[in-house]
């Protein structure tokens, strides 16, 4: 009797230090997972000026935080979004992430604008609301090496052109205007560069306390050079149409500005065209008539 329960112990003691082996090796293996993350510094160097600024040879020395108030920063290996960072305009050190990364080859994508987007994919990013404002992007491969380096340099390209209009004095009983584009679309493609499929896109401005209109709109485009359509409407207290006309075949480039300026409310008006090119030591105007008007 005796022998058996030795034999028995003996099989508990053996059956304790097994399950303390397992255990300790788990723990070894959860530390060596940890050993594989490396950390990783993206850096924002530099970012397009403002839509503005463009064409203007003096340097622009404004930060990032003067033209975007949202950063994110996703990595997707294949299909699968692995890791994504945020930060707003409040933050330190906006522009700067640090983060602990499992090295592998990633597509990155960052996104800096003026409203929050989401990042679905690198082919769909679009603004929570529906709404596009300001908005600068980097797309790219993340490579092992990259990661191993620990410090990675973002540079940011404008995502968005700008339609602008300026006009003549505005009547008294004119309170709000509306802009309206087709050709555009409020869903951009890191991978392509440009914006995805057409839609019909809108803002409606409040100039009451306004004596005359100058407003705008952000748009991504689906090519380099876009032909839109552009709707505007003036509308008095109660809604009423004031004054309303489309342009058709209005040209339009991803990084530029586009500008209407004329005596819209007045008949026979005499408009030009500004067309902001930084490769060019001017703005690009091209004057029109619009005897409709």
């Amino acid at each position: 009797m005796k022998k058996k329960l030795l034999g028995i112990a003996m099989c508990c003691a053996m059956m304790l230090c097994a399950a303390c082996e397992n255990q300790i090796g788990g723990d070894s293996a959860i530390n060596n997972n940890e050993e594989k993350l490396q950390e990783v510094n993206f850096n924002v160097v530099d970012f397009e000026k403002t839509l503005k600024q463009m064409g203007v040879g003096k340097a622009d020395t404004r930060a990032l935080s003067d033209n975007a108030s949202y950063l994110k920063l996703a990595l997707f290996l294949g299909e699968e979004k692995k890791y994504e960072f945020s930060q707003t305009a409040e933050d330190e050190n906006f522009g700067s992430i640090s983060a602990l990364l499992v090295p592998e080859d990633y597509k990155i994508v960052v996104i800096a604008s003026k409203v929050e987007m989401e990042i679905d994919a690198p082919t769909n990013i679009h603004p929570v609301g529906e709404k596009v404002n300001d908005t600068f992007y980097h797309y790219g491969t993340l490579s092992k090496d990259d990661i191993k380096s620990g410090n990675v340099a973002i540079n940011l390209n404008r995502a968005v052109a700008l339609f602008l209009i300026q006009t003549d004095a505005k009547p008294s009983e004119v309170t709000s205007f509306a802009l309206e584009i087709k050709g555009a679309s409020n869903t951009f493609d890191a991978e392509a560069g440009f914006g995805v499929g057409n839609t019909t896109l809108s803002s409606t401005f409040d100039v009451s306390s306004r004596t005359s209109v100058y407003c705008g709109i952000y748009v991504f485009l689906p090519s380099t050079d876009s032909t839109v359509t552009v709707t505007t409407t003036a509308y008095d207290a109660n809604n009423n149409v004031v004054k309303t006309h489309t342009f058709n075949g209005v040209q339009m480039k991803p990084g530029y500005t586009t500008q209407y300026s004329g005596n819209f409310f007045q008949v026979n008006a005499s408009w030009s065209i500004t067309i902001n090119d930084a490769g060019w030591p001017e703005a690009i105007k091209v004057p029109f008539d619009l005897s409709s008007l």
